[in-house]
């Protein structure tokens, strides 16, 4: 978002503030009052179909214009060359960190796969979650050789090794969805962002940072 920001900014002269957070966390602080924006983006549908519910979006306003895989990732130190899907249930992995499934939807994501391959209860002991993406990464860079931790591909830091890629059929399609925030409706600067978020140049960024830029 930064680079898409810099970007916006070489031809209109404005402030950009991000707030990053889990979407559930971010979805529930908008709801809640606590958290004050302009545009909401969200990690899966579910997150953004909460916004609807709760009347901070318009759901004919909503667009997906980009997506993104998990991958299963070890620190970069660690002695592990190689680790298949199956071998998370292993000796060779202590420790697995996924998202909190209840707010982060890429932990949800990562829950989803492990019950779609019979694999969670054999490695639900093993779970340790976090609440958001970034600390995951942060925290996997740091652990043991014998974590592991399942993140998207765009997460990845040069901390972090990847081994393995997390077959899509485990998992609803992970798409990003954005919207202009009901409360915000009067600003003329976001329909101008929004639509610069689904240009060429946009898109060119974000593939660049690895997310899937083609049509949901």
């Amino acid at each position: 978002m930064n680079r898409i920001g810099d970007a916006y900014r070489e031809k209109h002269p404005v402030k950009l503030t991000y707030l990053c957070k889990s979407s559930g966390l971010l979805a529930k602080g908008l709801a809640g009052g606590a958290i004050h924006a302009d545009i909401y983006v969200s990690a899966d549908r579910e997150w953004m179909d909460f916004a609807v519910e709760n009347k901070l979006v318009a759901t004919d306003r909503i667009s997906s214009p980009w997506g993104n895989e998990l991958v299963v990732a070890i620190p970069k130190n660690s002695p592990l060359q190689r680790l298949d899907w199956q071998d998370l249930a292993s000796d060779k992995i202590t420790a697995i960190l996924i998202g909190d499934p209840s707010t982060a939807p890429f932990g949800r994501y990562a829950k989803d796969a492990l019950e779609a391959s019979g694999l969670w209860g054999q490695v639900r002991h093993k779970i340790e979650t976090r609440k958001n993406i970034e600390l995951l990464a942060e925290s996997l860079a740091s652990s043991s050789p014998g974590t592991a931790g399942i993140l998207f591909r765009t997460n990845m830091t040069d901390q972090l090794r990847q081994l393995h890629t997390v077959d899509k059929r485990l998992h609803k399609p992970i798409r990003y969805y954005m919207a202009p925030l009901n409360a915000a409706a009067g600003s003329a600067e976001i329909p101008a962002f929004l639509q610069f978020m689904q240009s060429k140049a946009a898109r060119d960024i974000f593939r660049a940072e690895q997310f899937d830029v083609s049509a949901p």
